[in-house]
């Protein structure tokens, strides 16, 4: 091959990859394995031409052999470096130091927790119902359920998606105008069934997952962050309702090819493409989903199984835990306005119905939290919930932990077969035999704790026992229950009851003379009424 002609074929591999990479929006960083076996293979390809001589080809041949093994000893060792044998405790420490707590603690009244009745099945099924409701919107318009975010939005937890366009084609022949609307199911404030709707932006989104040529995310950010790690990404919103996209940087932490971890974080406006590269110490408030559960799981499971080793882990077993994070094995809760993922946790041997402790992972910060406290796994609650309702065919979703009581305690929403909330479960973290279900927060509150009767919980209650006259008496209705607010003389705090609690309620007012006791502003028992 001439000199001309190594050129030209030189000019198409170039050109090719060029074309594969603005196709693709390729990105290259030295941790990516993926990325570098392709440069490597496309350096391979143009030595190979440089090197390809027709009147010598031992000398091709000897030369071409020599480079290319180069690069397989390199990826070799890259390996070895990376290899859980010989960095199992580096392994163990991505995580970084994991804060022993108590449930006391965790879930005093000194932080707040929030936790919803409504899992991402609901909440999906609540805004397709929405959309089903706008004939215009649903014929051009889909939910986009694979980008469908749980975040904390205005101190409430929300659960957040945009549209796509229904096909391939409304997507070109609208090319380049965006799509104008996304969803928000508000998931929290003891909403037992998810309330939809759908926002309208003054200007349309234009850059998202899939969207034509230079719209789409990926290629849009790989074009602007050639050198970065990307990985996957979530749908937020910020304090205003702007919509955003926000792309995880990642890098390796042992070796050069070990154990994902969080680098950066590109935000990238979603209705004008500008896009913003934060340091870990620099990401906005109102972002939420910084690590990704699936980091956050391995990053778990390497610290609870090579912390001894990697041999201790196969063979003697001394000290290594099981993490449960299959689906529907863990779950999220909010604290004090950050979103945490929960999972239980056990020595590897002991049966998967029962936890040691369980762990706490916030998405945020990557900041772990370990409570020892023994007690039964999320599965075996439903199992037990499962139990109670099997003659309505109930289905329970899969439970969060709150404090009820002062008792650790799974709360589940339990679903008939559309989908529709029909009720709760309450089942006692240390002891699933203990148990309650009802149609409300205050009804099935009411049977767990009569179901505890006068045992001691682990989070000391606030109790105030008070005696006074009213001076006023409101009645409202709160999801569809019967309550109480009123206001005691001397007092400015405005108490609230639900009739559930007590019939007697049904006939106080102003001038009735109360002895009650309440924590903070919640009434939990009436003593009496004169």
């Amino acid at each position: 091959m001439d000199k001309k002609d190594k050129i030209k074929w030189i000019s198409v591999v170039l050109l090719a990859f060029v074309a594969i990479d603005l196709w693709n929006g390729n990105t290259y960083h030295y941790t990516n394995v993926a990325s570098m076996l392709y440069l490597a293979f496309v350096i391979l390809v143009i030595l190979g031409i440089l090197f390809l001589d027709r009147q010598n080809y031992k000398k091709f041949t000897t030369s071409f052999s020599v480079i290319a093994i180069g690069f397989v000893v390199v990826f070799i060792i890259g390996g070895l470096m990376s290899s859980k044998i010989f960095n199992a405790k580096s392994y163990a420490n991505v995580i970084g130091p994991v804060k022993q707590v108590e449930f006391a603690d965790l879930y005093s009244s000194d932080h707040q927790i929030e936790m919803s009745y409504v899992d991402k099945e609901s909440a999906i099924l609540a805004a397709e119902k929405k959309v089903g409701e706008l004939s215009d919107l649903s014929s051009r318009f889909e939910l986009d359920v694979a980008e469908f975010s749980q975040i904390n939005y205005q101190g409430e937890m929300v659960r957040i998606a945009p549209f796509q366009y229904t096909d391939i084609f409304k997507e070109y022949l609208n090319f380049g105008a965006g799509v104008p609307y996304y969803v928000i199911v508000n998931t929290g404030e003891g909403n037992l069934n998810a309330q939809a709707e759908i926002v309208t932006l003054d200007e349309p989104m234009k850059y998202y997952p899939g969207a034509p040529l230079q719209y789409d995310l990926h290629r849009h950010v790989a074009m602007r962050h050639k050198f970065s790690y990307i990985d996957d990404w979530f749908f937020e919103i910020d304090d205003a309702g702007h919509p955003f996209w926000v792309v995880q940087g990642i890098t390796k932490r042992v070796g050069l090819w070990g154990a994902k971890d969080m680098n950066n974080l590109i935000v990238v406006d979603a209705v004008t493409g500008e896009t913003t590269n934060y340091g870990l110490d620099e990401i906005p408030e109102w972002v939420d989903s910084v690590y990704p559960t699936d980091m956050l799981m391995d990053q778990a499971k390497s610290h609870y199984t090579l912390k001894g080793g990697y041999f201790n882990s196969i063979f003697q077993q001394q000290g290594v835990m099981a993490v449960d994070s299959d689906e529907g094995a863990y779950n999220y809760v909010s604290i004090d306005d950050e979103i945490y993922i929960f999972a239980g946790i056990r020595p590897i041997k002991l049966d998967s119905s029962s936890t040691t402790g369980l762990l706490f992972m916030n998405r945020r910060t990557g900041e772990a939290m370990e409570l020892s406290l023994p007690g039964v796994s999320l599965t075996s609650a439903q199992d037990t919930a499962v139990g109670s309702i099997q003659e309505k065919g109930y289905v329970p979703t899969t439970p969060t932990l709150q404090n009820v009581g002062g008792f650790p305690t799974y709360v589940m929403s339990l679903k008939d077969q559309s989908g529709v909330v029909r009720g709760l479960a309450y089942v006692n973290y240390q002891d699933y035999t203990k148990s309650a279900v009802g149609d409300t927060p205050a009804q099935t509150e009411k049977v767990y704790l009569s179901v505890m009767g006068s045992q001691t919980g682990l989070v000391p209650s606030d109790v105030e026992t008070i005696t006074g006259t009213l001076t006023d008496v409101r009645q409202v209705m709160i999801d569809g229950n019967t309550h109480y607010l009123f206001k005691v003389e001397g007092k400015d705090t405005i108490y609230q009851a639900s009739l559930i609690l007590d019939d007697r309620l049904a006939f106080m007012n102003a001038g009735t003379t109360i002895t009650f006791e309440a924590t903070q502003t919640k009434v939990t028992k009436v003593i009496s009424l004169q």
